[in-house]
């Protein structure tokens, strides 16, 4: 398990981190093996890749990932529309809203009226709050761009498909950012089949 900073809400430090995860190549490649009926010394990165290029990706579901991601609402419904995974996310019913999410426009006019309309409504939230309106009613009015913290648990093979979809240009710019980090820890715990995948199916 990675070490990460907290706040003193229990929030991360760092919007895509690594909470656990277990099963890396050398675990897919033994698994892999039983389906010719030995535990031999197959090379290693040729049977990754063979499984990779035939599609032959069902052994990659024993390989689990949960990370912990803080995102704006907007980028967690199009993540959330992968089924192939459990999430758990802050309830806006029990809990204050987080920060307001900057984007970047290139428009610094566009940006100052973005953040007003941020402002006016965090101030007519608290409000609200404070006339004994309950968070789970007074949360109606917050906008898409506030942010929201998950836990994501995702088998290999499906963070594969996730990040097949996500990394491509067509994707959302907002996404694709935190897509990049995913991958990136995605190379750093399985990086024979992170190679592969990015060569064969990405083609980068």
């Amino acid at each position: 398990m990675d070490e990460k900073e907290y706040d003193e809400n229990g929030k991360s430090e760092q919007d895509v981190a690594l909470e656990n995860f277990f099963n890396g190549d050398n675990e897919i490649v033994k698994y892999a093996r039983i389906c010719y009926g030995r535990e031999d010394s197959t090379n290693k990165e040729g049977l990754i890749k063979t499984l990779i290029t035939n599609g032959h990706t069902s052994v990659f579901e024993h390989s689990v990932f949960t990370f912990r991601i803080r995102c704006p609402i907007f980028v967690a419904r199009q993540w959330m529309r992968h089924r192939m995974g459990s999430y758990t996310e802050k309830s806006l019913r029990y809990t204050k809203p987080g920060s307001f999410t900057k984007l970047e426009l290139n428009n610094p006019e566009a940006e100052e009226l973005i953040d007003v309309i941020f402002k006016t409504t965090m101030s007519t939230y608290e409000t609200l709050l404070s006339m004994g309106i309950k968070k789970e009613q007074a949360r109606a009015i917050l906008p898409i761009g506030i942010e929201t913290e998950f836990y994501w648990t995702v088998n290999a093979r499906s963070l594969m498909n996730f990040l097949k979809l996500r990394l491509d240009p067509h994707a959302q710019k907002e996404i694709r950012d935190y897509a990049e980090k995913v991958m990136n820890i995605f190379e750093e715990k399985m990086p024979i089949t992170a190679k592969y995948f990015s060569k064969y199916v990405l083609r980068r």
